[in-house]
Order: structure tokens, then C-alpha cells, then sequence
């Protein structure tokens, strides 16, 4: 998986329950921990 489509599918599955989404502070990174790629936003917080 391309570190694009990698990206696609991380907002594609989180950003529509995230808190933040109308705010557009947005800020996913793409990296290697462990041998492991991640993806991850900073401001991510799911809605309850």
C-alpha cells in the first residue's frame, strides 16, 4: 500500500467521527515505528 492510498483510507474511515472535522486543523502523519508503518492525526477524537 502507497503511503497515498495509506492516507485515503485513514480519512476515509476516521475523519467522519472525529470532534474536529469542522475545524480543519487536520495533521496526519504517515511513519515507521517498530518496523510497523502508522498513520495518525494529531487531533483526532473520536465523537461519543
Amino acid at each position: 500500500m502507497t503511503d497515498e492510498e495509506r492516507y485515503q483510507k485513514y480519512v476515509e474511515e476516521h475523519c467522519s467521527r472525529c470532534k474536529n472535522k469542522d475545524k480543519y486543523n487536520c495533521e496526519i502523519k504517515i511513519f515507521k515505528q517498530d518496523d510497523v508503518k502508522v498513520t495518525k492525526c494529531e487531533y483526532y477524537e473520536r465523537q461519543h
